[in-house]
């Protein structure tokens, strides 16, 4: 008998989470945007919405990927004065979902690789440089393995990661040093994307009720006032010089009124990425910086020293207490010598 509900089970899962699918499409029609800001037309028919700081003729020209949840508008964390005396270009984009890029159903962290190419396209660009920032790490990490030709540089701060990764030590200190209901939730969803569960949580916010429900109840209400989850410094450089992510982004990230990115963005970073970071191409290792400050409070340091485990040619920047992103936002020395490093060994 037990064996029968656990089949039964099985069937359940492996079954109703494609008929959400089915009730997904039917739900989620593109949104129609009361103002327009750039995009692209992808080939699939999606829109990707994106910002340019700085001159077209820049020598060199980067893509941010942002965190999660957040928006092309992150970037503006990055100051202009140092991006002007770099002759750095940035395009700031919306991962599928966020700001105004429309949804992306089933969508992977390859997929997103394709997005980031139609967009260099649009712009011209052969090569460009990539900066990814916490939640946008993995889609960085993404980049440099399936588009190793166009890459010619990475700049993570703060990546996140799957704590499957891990090796025993780390995971100790990991256990050791992660607040509580952090390490519950990393383990959690590790342990759910690993198992048939990730195909009901992955199709289930999929739907436009699903996502909109979910944002309502929990999304929300955590984002209005991120501060009460960050590590003093944070906060105190959000108070201090970086009103923006409050007053902008965060709004701006949350516009579409719907959780479905952002669990989809969960179930990426804790599930299968379909890649080792170890199987990068040869020429693109060396030119990736990860730097990490230590009490952040989102994203533990140990993943971006098992990240430079996994590839030794990476070069890694520990901040002692530079926190989740107070050590490159609200410290211009510090966020002037991560892009410097990033310039000096692109290809």
């Amino acid at each position: 008998m037990a064996t029968f509900r656990l089949s039964a089970a099985c069937v359940v899962l492996a079954v109703f989470p494609a008929l959400i699918a089915l009730f997904s499409k039917h739900l989620g029609a593109p949104v129609k945007w009361a103002r327009t800001v750039p995009h692209v037309k992808l080939s699939d028919g999606r829109r990707l919405a994106y910002e340019v700081r700085g001159n077209v003729k820049a020598k060199h020209t980067a893509v941010y990927v942002h965190g999660t949840p957040s928006c092309r508008l992150e970037f503006l964390g990055l100051n202009q004065g140092i991006l002007d005396s770099l002759d750095l270009r940035l395009i700031g984009v919306d991962k599928p979902g966020y700001g105004q890029s429309d949804a992306h159903y089933g969508r992977s962290l390859q997929s997103f690789v394709k997005d980031l190419e139609e967009l260099a396209d649009h712009h011209q660009l052969q090569r460009f440089l990539l900066i990814g920032v916490s939640g946008g790490g993995p889609f960085t990490w993404a980049a440099a393995r399936y588009a190793p030709r166009r890459v010619q540089g990475v700049l993570i701060f703060s990546g996140a990661g799957n704590i499957g990764i891990l090796n025993r030590e780390e995971k100790i200190q990991f256990d050791a040093q992660v607040s509580g209901i952090h390490r519950r939730i990393a383990h959690f969803l590790h342990s759910t994307y690993s198992t048939p569960l990730k195909n009901l949580l992955k199709y289930l916010f999929e739907t436009k009720i699903g996502g909109r429900q979910l944002y309502s109840t929990i999304l929300r209400p955590l984002m209005r006032d991120p501060r009460r989850f960050m590590a003093e410094v944070d906060a105190k450089c959000l108070d201090e010089g970086h009103q923006a992510y409050l007053t902008k982004i965060i709004p701006e990230a949350l516009l579409q009124e719907s959780a479905t990115p952002w669990v989809q963005d969960l179930g990426l970073f804790s599930g299968d990425w379909g890649f080792n970071v170890s199987d990068i191409h040869p020429s693109v290792k060396p030119t990736i910086h990860l730097w990490h400050g230590t009490g952040d409070k989102q994203v533990h340091e140990v993943m971006s020293v098992a990240f430079k485990r996994l590839v030794p040619e990476a070069h890694l920047r520990i901040i002692h207490n530079g926190a989740h992103f107070q050590y490159f936002v609200c410290n211009l020395n510090l966020q002037k010598e991560a892009l410097t490093a990033l310039l000096r060994t692109a290809t």
